[in-house]
């Protein structure tokens, strides 16, 4: 049965799967994808997308800390927007869809952290995922 928890459930998941864009397999063909910065990115990009999986398998199993872990996977996600941006930028990407790429990020992180930080909104959410 679909309920609101279970969209939130796959917007949840999706948003996290997202992170996929940021790895050195999405750059833009012919821009040079080694060195470190590409590594680091990869690695944060990796354990962002896990972060949200576990959080959204939380999520789906009811657990009260699913919210810690969403909002852990989306500040990390934010940090790996950091060599992400230096990794693409130096290496040749174009600085509109690298800017894409972070805003759309942002953007998600800015729903997430608001959905879970925000006292209303957080309530709403809890209801609708623990009731």
């Amino acid at each position: 049965m679909f309920t609101l928890r279970t969209f939130g459930g796959i917007a949840l998941f999706m948003a996290g799967s997202s992170w996929l864009w940021l790895t050195p397999t999405f750059a833009t063909r012919g821009v040079d994808t080694s060195g470190a910065l590409w590594a680091i990115t990869m690695v944060l990009c990796l354990v962002t997308i896990l972060g949200f999986c576990v959080a959204t398998w939380a999520l789906f199993a009811r657990w009260s800390w699913w919210e810690y872990a969403a909002l852990g996977s989306a500040g990390l996600g934010l940090v790996t927007l950091v060599p992400y941006w230096f990794a693409a930028v130096g290496r040749g990407e174009t600085v509109g869809t690298t800017a894409w790429n972070a805003f759309v990020h942002v953007l998600m992180v800015g729903i997430v952290a608001a959905l879970l930080l925000a006292p209303p909104l957080e309530r709403w959410v809890n209801h609708q995922v623990m009731g």
